[in-house]
């Protein structure tokens, strides 16, 4: 039989033998598959750590340093940008196993509504926010010289680059830096709004609790986790209004990609990812009103493009009898029942 017409954050309902428990214990197991996927990494990543440090062999004091230092993503440190961002890479096939596990498929599924990737909206939306994301950072470097820092304050705070490192950096960043982005969104903007979909019809806690999981998984002041929160909220609302996670995903990547630029560049004042953002409440506004702007032209590409943002699953419900069964006893107009003995 036909589902009713489901929403993104409402797909899992249309996987055939589901139950309400299921996405919950798919929480669990994926918690558990990263914990395991991780934990192996880092057992990978230490060797390597030991034999690029140049740390005497047995200094754990030493390994230990090196190994925080790993913890800390750093332009001037490709290696810390393969760990950190590798990390984050391993949520991906954490979600897959937990969906596996649990009979949740396809694996399309936690991608849209069309059960795959939409290259098309990936694309269009991703040149959508390279326009939009240069235009927002342009503008905030300038209210930044205006308003807080001098040009000659912000040089003086430049620090000194390694430009091998730095390219190195680059490059790993273009690299990982789509997958890193497309883990985060599949998990919060995926994963945790179809497992509370799948329990609440309505699409506004799906919407509003992985976003702030989303901003309190950063360890940021607070000028940086209401920015990273503002671009979850978009990216948020964009996965349930579109279908999909096309549009997040492209934000995201294209958000990334020109932070990273900016630190490897030093331009921020620090080439590693820090804690203090840096940030004002002016910032934000220019920020909001750039993801905003991006919201508006996504949504007139989505509707030109003919995507959907819905659909209807086919599901194996048990059959019924056709032809009701009649239970043993008299024939009408009969007083007699089975075997001639009188009924009552």
């Amino acid at each position: 039989m036909e589902t009713e017409e489901l929403e993104y954050h409402r797909l899992f309902r249309g996987v055939t033998g589901f139950r309400w428990w299921k996405p919950l214990v798919a929480l669990v197991l994926a918690a558990l598959y990263y914990f395991t996927l991780s934990l192996v990494f880092g057992i990978v990543m230490g060797p390597v750590l030991v034999l690029t440090s140049g740390v005497p062999f047995g200094d754990m004091t030493a390994f230990m340093e090196n190994f925080e230092r790993l913890l800390v993503l750093d332009t001037q440190e490709p290696l810390s940008l393969v760990f950190g961002l590798g990390s984050v890479i391993l949520m991906i096939p954490s979600v897959w196993l937990a969906l596996l596990s649990v009979g949740i498929r396809p694996l399309g599924r936690a991608w849209s509504v069309a059960l795959r990737v939409r290259w098309g909206l990936v694309w269009k939306t991703a040149g959508l926010a390279i326009a939009c994301l240069l235009v927002t950072n342009g503008l905030s470097i300038v209210v930044q010289m205006l308003f807080f820092d001098s040009p000659q304050e912000m040089a003086a705070e430049m620090p000194e680059i390694d430009l091998t490192a730095a390219m190195w950096s680059l490059l790993i960043v273009l690299l990982l830096v789509p997958f890193q982005a497309a883990a985060e969104e599949l998990v919060f903007r995926g994963f945790f709004m179809q497992v509370i979909g799948s329990w609440l019809r309505s699409p506004w806690l799906a919407i509003l609790l992985p976003t702030v999981a989303f901003a309190l998984a950063h360890i940021y002041d607070i000028w940086g986790m209401l920015s990273v929160g503002v671009m979850g909220l978009i990216a948020a609302w964009l996965s349930w209004r579109t279908g999909g996670l096309e549009a997040a995903i492209s934000i995201h990547v294209v958000n990334n990609l020109i932070a990273f630029g900016i630190m490897a560049s030093g331009l921020s004042g620090s080439t590693a990812q820090e804690s203090e953002t840096g940030g004002s409440w002016v910032s934000i506004l220019v920020q909001a009103a750039g993801l905003l702007l991006f919201l508006v032209l996504t949504m007139v590409i989505f509707r030109r493009g003919g995507y959907g943002r819905t659909r209807i699953d086919l599901i194996q419900v048990p059959a019924l009898d056709p032809e009701p069964r009649i239970a043993p006893g008299p024939h009408p107009g009969h007083a007699d029942g089975p075997a001639g003995e009188a009924r009552p």
